[in-house]
């Protein structure tokens, strides 16, 4: 996809059904030439991801006619030639019209959008956004700004076959590229939706325009360009590798800005400490796993200690996103976190924190003693059955009143009804009961999840609150609660 930010031309030869290939373009840094199966890939690739189950190619050619000439008789089946740029880009064509009604034109002179790995992106801002649905404000759209669209527009074509109410600015330097996106924003009606916006590239990274909207921003996403230099492209190890049959065809505005990818983001990160909640989250992608390093210690320096790291892997490439943000919104460690080992010291610090118990007798035992235990906390409202929490309850705290501070500075007050009460919970947060029958002994997980907040400590002290409550329940189901 021809876009600011280096594109992967990663396509699939399939058998039967069966992944085998997978590439990526010549000097990308993750791009590898690997055989997969399909239970890696299920494994791996976002749980909505239609592309989890890798498509029939027979099938496909028959909703898209064009792809009939470029599918090949292996002896492992019917799939397509890899190193074949105009059947990458048909691929891509075929894929997009079967399975989201869109219509493509590419330039061969720009690198092609790989649809499976650019919709993972899709969904995960998706997760991102709907998992605060419960406690953010409804809005009728959710505006994002994609920077560095690329001919193809990609992801504001995916975003808004995805979501509804979803709309774009997007952003590019090339004005070729821009010209295509326009031309393949048009050619889908999605114009009202999607607004293509040519900038120069000493520009601010994120339109003005889009930032003095009223609604304000609910997410910004980016693919920037990986390497520093022409050099830097030459002398990589994977380019190397693939040799001089896999030329690359994309613009050199595509795979290389100064400075590298690091830059790139670190000047996001520079721009967003000036916008800050004008957009609800930040985010990029990153083509290389030095780069969260430098990108962590960034925000950390600046002091932006909501953020959130996943990983994007289609057979053995792998992506890294990252996402920041400065409002009171959190992430479960599900979208925040990952379980790369050489990665645990940059993770955000833990938003769900779970406790086990193995004294009650059933799950439902536990669920009526957890939610003794919420309703006898002063100052705390519990919704029943939260949609969001998976058959929890979301919690509401406008106060900490379950500390022993808490409980003194209560007793000491002269008049405790005069004291100004806050109007905005300081604490929300998801606690649901889950049974785990796969160790040695059954036993029950309370889970927590910090939803909304600024004080981590609040929320920590929280769990370990009803964290204690719950074990003396356990040992004795008769005491009262206070």
């Amino acid at each position: 996809m021809g876009r600011t930010g280096q594109e992967v031309t990663e396509t699939f030869l399939f058998n039967g059904g069966n992944m085998l290939w997978e590439r990526g373009a010549p000097g990308d840094p993750g791009s590898r030439v690997s055989v997969a199966t399909p239970s890696v890939t299920q494994r791996r690739m976002h749980p909505r991801n239609p592309y989890r189950t890798p498509p029939n190619f027979t099938a496909l050619a028959e909703s898209y006619p064009e792809l009939q000439c470029f599918l090949k008789k292996t002896s492992n089946g019917v799939g397509i030639d890899f190193q074949d740029e105009a059947a990458q880009r048909c691929l891509t064509r075929a894929l997009l019209h079967r399975d989201f009604a869109l219509s493509l034109e590419l330039p061969i002179d720009r690198l092609c959008p790989p649809v499976p790995n650019r919709l993972n992106y899709i969904l995960w801002i998706e997760d991102i956004l709907s998992v605060h649905a419960s406690v953010a404000p409804a809005c009728s759209e959710v505006a994002g700004v994609d920077i560095g669209t690329g001919a193809s527009a990609i992801y504001p074509l995916l975003g808004c076959r995805i979501g509804s109410k979803w709309r774009f600015w997007a952003t590019e330097v090339d004005q070729q590229s821009a010209e295509f996106a326009r031309r393949n924003v048009t050619t889908n009606n999605l114009s009202e939706r999607i607004m293509i916006v040519q900038v120069r590239a000493d520009d601010s990274i994120f339109p003005a325009a889009a930032f003095q909207s009223t609604q304000g921003i609910d997410f910004t996403m980016c693919n920037p360009p990986f390497y520093g230099s022409r050099e830097e492209v030459l002398s990589s190890a994977e380019a190397k590798e693939i040799g001089p049959s896999g030329a690359c065809t994309g613009a050199e505005t595509e795979m290389i800005t100064p400075g590298g990818e690091v830059a790139f983001v670190r000047k996001m990160v520079q721009e967003s400490l000036q916008l800050r909640e004008s957009c609800r989250w930040y985010t990029s992608m990153l083509g290389k796993m030095s780069s969260l390093t430098e990108i962590v210690q960034s925000l950390r320096s600046a002091k932006a200690n909501n953020y959130a790291i996943t990983e994007f892997v289609q057979g053995k490439t792998r992506r890294w996103a990252i996402a920041w943000s400065f409002g009171d919104l959190r992430l479960p460690d599900s979208l925040a976190r990952i379980s790369n080992a050489t990665l645990q010291s940059i993770m955000p610090a833990r938003n769900t924190l779970r406790q086990a118990y193995t004294q009650f007798q059933t799950a439902v035992e536990t669920e009526q003693a957890l939610l003794k235990v919420l309703n006898s906390i002063d100052g705390v409202t519990v919704a029943h059955r939260d949609a969001a929490a998976s058959g929890g309850f979301l919690v509401n705290a406008l106060q900490n009143t379950w500390s022993r501070a808490a409980r003194r500075r209560k007793l000491t007050a002269a008049d405790s009804a005069d004291e100004h009460q806050p109007t905005q919970p300081a604490l929300v947060c998801r606690v649901r009961c889950t049974r785990d029958t796969a160790g040695a002994k059954r036993e029950d997980v309370v889970e927590f999840d910090w939803v909304q907040g600024r004080d981590r400590g609040l929320f920590e002290s929280f769990m370990s609150h009803v964290a204690r409550k719950l074990d003396t329940l356990a040992k004795n189901p008769d005491v009262e609660m206070g």
